[in-house]
């Protein structure tokens, strides 16, 4: 019975967390009518004055973003897993994520107040594939450390089959090759991918922005604490979000 739950609890998570970025990701192109979601970004009309809506959404961003920094630290899980089974922590995350999610599409207030609209057909598809492509790249990258270790299934998989976790590893191929965070840099990138720009887009994109650009800091000092000279090698090599010509990682 423990290894069947283990595995429906950690299956559960992997679908609510595929079903989380679908939803996100039409959240912020603001596709509620042609997929029927029931809220979007700038669905609805602007309930509070204008301030206290930037307000409410610079906060919602800033929540949203916590519990992605604060659940991933070491400290964080060395005393999550004192409650959580560690092969169930992953999982569970993805659980609390769906809660986060829900609560800033449900508390977010929209500012449909537009800064630029484009609707000439052609720019308004490449526009959209541009949006599509940056969250490809980013559903791309989580393959690079684990596709399944990042949405819980491969940590109650080896519970399951008893086998031990492998070890820390760390590489530098590919989109990491290329820069450090390119999950971060599609974050920062796809709330202006959109024909029709509202001030709730930009207000989602500069608290992102900010936010990100504040967290990188300490996710790198753990990963610094986790593989020393390596990463601190890696990062004199490799930028942090903006691909140069420079040189690169072997």
């Amino acid at each position: 019975m423990k290894k069947t739950f283990t595995l429906l609890y950690a299956g559960i998570a992997y679908v609510l967390g595929l079903a989380n970025i679908a939803y996100i990701v039409a959240f912020l192109a603001d596709f509620g009518t042609a997929w029927g979601l029931p809220k979007t970004i700038a669905s609805g009309d602007l309930e509070a004055s204008l301030w206290q809506a930037i307000l409410i959404d610079a906060l919602l961003v800033a929540a949203f973003g916590l519990h992605h920094s604060v659940t991933a630290r070491t400290a964080f899980k060395a005393w999550w897993t004192r409650f959580v089974p560690a092969h169930l922590e992953r999982a569970t995350y993805l659980y609390m994520t769906a809660g986060m999610t829900m609560i800033l599409v449900g508390f977010w207030q929209p500012i449909p107040i537009t800064i630029w609209q484009v609707e000439t057909g052609w720019a308004v598809a490449a526009i959209i594939a541009a949006y599509l492509s940056v969250w490809a790249m980013m559903f791309l990258a989580t393959f690079h450390f684990g596709h399944f270790s990042f949405f819980g299934l491969a940590q109650a998989w080896r519970r399951i089959r008893e086998t031990p976790p492998p070890g820390a590893s760390f590489t530098a191929r590919y989109l990491y090759a290329l820069v450090r965070h390119p999950i971060s840099l599609g974050w920062m990138l796809t709330p202006w991918l959109t024909p029709h720009l509202t001030v709730g887009h930009a207000v989602f994109g500069l608290s992102a922005m900010a936010y990100i650009l504040v967290a990188t800091h300490f996710e790198e000092a753990d990963l610094i604490g986790e593989f020393g000279d390596r990463y601190r090698r890696y990062r004199r090599e490799v930028p942090a979000f903006l691909p140069t010509a420079g040189k690169r990682r072997n």
